[in-house]
């Protein structure tokens, strides 16, 4: 059993982790697509639902400071480290929604539902909360059925970073580097889906996320990350690749995690 942590510690980590990753912010060169694109999107769709936003989960450090203070929605995991995740992106001006694919799934959901049906916008790390990497689970496809809202891909690069041995290899981006963001064609999922369409809707995203990733990663000049290999990073010897990790039957309909 884990030891609970004094609640006074997640009030100062999420002041201290929201100062740094602002001024982390501050030292990259951000290049092409922006805000102004959420912004734009808002005042088109005259009162319809909102967006859901895909960013890939090992992209989250960089996918933050870049979209604070704007109102985006994210989903954040009820485990324990999420309590810190949660409060640092409040500080951020995000709205949190609570729950994942593996706890308060269903319950998720449905918020994410109302939240776009009333014209908000949510982001979604789609192979969140444990993998496999670049791979697009179901519940994004269902909330935005559900709420008959457009799914955008969305691709952040950056030229210099470093990785972390986790499932999806995390990145922690590098200071003083250049960042391109980048926002694919809406994907209007149809109401209605059977299990059938929902994997038929999943698998057109994942395939509109990774053209999207290789197409950014190239105008940046670095290369292009795929499911199967990380530039630069070998699988150690013995060690599963992280794309093939839990890749056997599909896990049940619910929202996708930002965080794990």
């Amino acid at each position: 059993m884990s030891r609970r942590r004094p609640a006074w510690t997640y009030p100062v980590a999420a002041f201290l982790g929201a100062w740094v990753l602002r001024l982390w912010r501050l030292t990259w060169r951000v290049g092409g697509r922006s805000r102004k694109d959420v912004h734009a999107r808002r005042a088109a769709r005259g009162g319809g639902p909102g967006t859901v936003y895909l960013v890939w989960h090992s992209r989250i450090l960089i996918g933050a400071p870049t979209f604070s203070g704007i109102g985006l929605h994210v989903l954040i995991s009820l485990h324990g480290d999420g309590e810190y995740i949660a409060r640092t992106v409040d500080r951020m001006g995000f709205v949190t929604i609570r729950g994942s694919t593996t706890r308060g799934g269903a319950r998720a959901l449905r918020e994410v539902v109302d939240v776009l049906r009333s014209g908000g916008d949510v982001i979604v790390t789609p192979d969140g909360p444990r993998g496999p990497r670049f791979r697009v689970q179901q519940g994004c496809v269902a909330a935005a059925a559900l709420a008959g809202a457009p799914i955008v891909p969305v691709a952040f690069e950056i030229a210099r970073a470093k990785r972390l041995r986790s499932w999806d290899r995390f990145v922690v981006p590098g200071l003083f580097t250049r960042v391109l963001v980048a926002f694919g064609e809406p994907i209007d999922v149809p109401a209605d889906l059977d299990a059938a369409g929902v994997e038929t809707w999943r698998l057109r995203a994942e395939r509109a996320m990774h053209d999207l990733t290789r197409r950014t990663a190239e105008e940046l000049g670095t290369e292009p990350e795929t499911a199967e290999a990380v530039p630069g990073f070998p699988a150690a010897p013995g060690e599963p690749h992280p794309a093939r990790r839990d890749s056997g039957a599909p896990r049940p309909v619910g929202p996708d995690n930002p965080r794990t």
